[in-house]
């Protein structure tokens, strides 16, 4: 079977239960560990209890059918998009560079790089997760990794395959990185990050009486707080009083978040919204990351990417040359202003340096912010599965990195999503500070 550039899965992990995490420590740890595999290696059929058509799902998770020769190499390259020329399953390095085939005979230079893909890569195998996918990119667009890995078991394994589908495709819930959205569209709607609302409970559900004021209420914070340390009582009564549902959905499909990625280079989806249209709990729910949102690795950076750039999206570039002719980095487009990109922006700092991933980035020492955002919901269907994700870009005055990290973990986890992306950012901040 000969995959190619142009087809992608269209299979998708069905959401069954689910379970919504603010903090950072939800999983029992295993030891890390994995050796590195060759790409291209066969897919495996995953054996399991679940039914049937589930396993199948799970098992065709980035495959795609036998590719379909064009009538003629010029023909192809005249009407075919720029990016579904190359054939990513035949990428080599060559010295510190990566190229890949284009159908009509000319090789691109990719925009890899040279030490994070690889890191990528050996972040993937230590994680041993059953799915996992890796998007790291510059502010401008520029694809810097671009990594996906799969296991034949549910429970994970050593023994894997890297697809890159996986971070092109959409098949994770969104989480609570949803709650991005959430909070761009609450300061759409004059919320302020300071802004408090008085909650109870909120660590890993929304309920009925977290959108009213209630005498359970015991303690008062701001939406920032509710961002950086995942609340999802916070944002859910905020969105359920103060953010009228086409609000948020009009949100949605303002970032990206609802359509294909943007750009003729990489095909696949940054995410699919279902924003319920009625003030209910399921709106609330929805707002806090529990339902309704799913987002591939892509999406996830280009969320990041946005709010990086001060509300100017990037178009995913992952071709610098053809032939040794380069090829021009696409404009970005203006997504959100400037001064709400600014605000969702420090409310994310918050993520790093008190909230949900602070027990990580705070070890060591840190010269520079980093602006995140974590998510963890585990479904049960059609086996466990606990995503884990990250999103976010350092340093924070300055963006030059973009990192987005989905995980599929199994109830015993090797990595989670922001350990991955800090070995990333230091890497690329560390790269940087090498090369000025």
């Amino acid at each position: 079977m000969r995959r190619s550039f142009i087809l992608l899965a269209g299979a998708a992990v069905v959401a069954g239960g689910a379970a919504i995490i603010g903090g950072d420590d939800s999983a029992p740890a295993a030891s890390l560990g994995g050796t590195p595999l060759l790409a291209g290696a066969p897919v495996a059929t995953t054996a399991s209890a679940a039914p049937p058509s589930e396993v199948a799902r799970f098992t065709a998770l980035g495959d795609d059918d036998d590719a379909k020769p064009a009538t003629s190499a010029a023909r192809r390259a005249a009407k075919a998009p720029l990016g579904s020329l190359i054939d990513l399953d035949k990428i080599e390095r060559i010295g510190d560079t990566y190229e890949a085939p284009l159908a009509d005979g000319r090789r691109a230079q990719l925009t890899l790089d040279p030490e994070l893909q690889p890191l990528a890569e050996k972040l993937l195998n230590e994680s041993r997760a059953p799915r996992g996918a890796i998007v790291v990119m510059h502010p401008d667009g520029r694809v810097l990794a671009l990594a996906g890995r799969r296991t034949e078991e549910p429970k994970g394994s050593r023994e894997g395959t890297f697809d890159w589908r996986l971070a092109t495709d959409v098949w994770a819930p969104a989480a609570s990185v949803f709650k991005i959205v959430t909070a761009s569209a609450l300061v759409g709607a004059g919320v302020d990050g300071d802004d408090k609302v008085c909650f109870h409970g909120g660590v890993r559900s929304v309920m009925e009486s977290n959108l009213v004021d209630h005498k359970r209420d015991s303690r008062c914070e701001s939406l920032a707080f509710g961002l950086a340390h995942s609340n999802n009582a916070i944002l859910g009564k905020l969105a359920y009083q103060k953010l009228p549902p086409e609000q948020l959905d009009r949100m949605a499909r303002t970032l990206g978040l609802t359509s294909a990625l943007p750009g003729k280079e990489l095909p696949g989806n940054a995410g699919e919204m279902e924003i319920p249209t009625t003030r209910d709990l399921a709106y609330a729910k929805t707002a806090a990351g529990f339902q309704g949102s799913r987002l591939s690795a892509a999406g996830g950076a280009l969320l990041a990417a946005t709010i990086a750039d001060g509300g100017n999206q990037p178009v995913p570039h992952l071709i610098a040359s053809i032939d040794g002719t380069p090829v021009p980095t696409p404009k970005p487009r203006r997504a959100i202003s400037e001064a709400m990109a600014r605000e969702v922006a420090e409310m994310m700092v918050g993520t790093c340096d008190s909230g949900s991933a602070a027990k990580i980035f705070n070890k060591g020492s840190r010269t520079y912010k980093v602006a995140g955002k974590t998510g963890t919901l585990s479904r049960t269907e059609p086996f466990f599965m606990e995503h884990s994700w990250f999103v976010g870009f350092a340093p924070v005055d300055r963006p030059e990195v973009i990192v987005s990290v989905l995980l599929g973990n199994p109830e015993s986890w090797h990595l989670r999503g922001h350990e991955a992306a800090k070995r990333l950012i230091e890497r690329a901040l560390r790269n940087k500070r090498a090369k000025s």
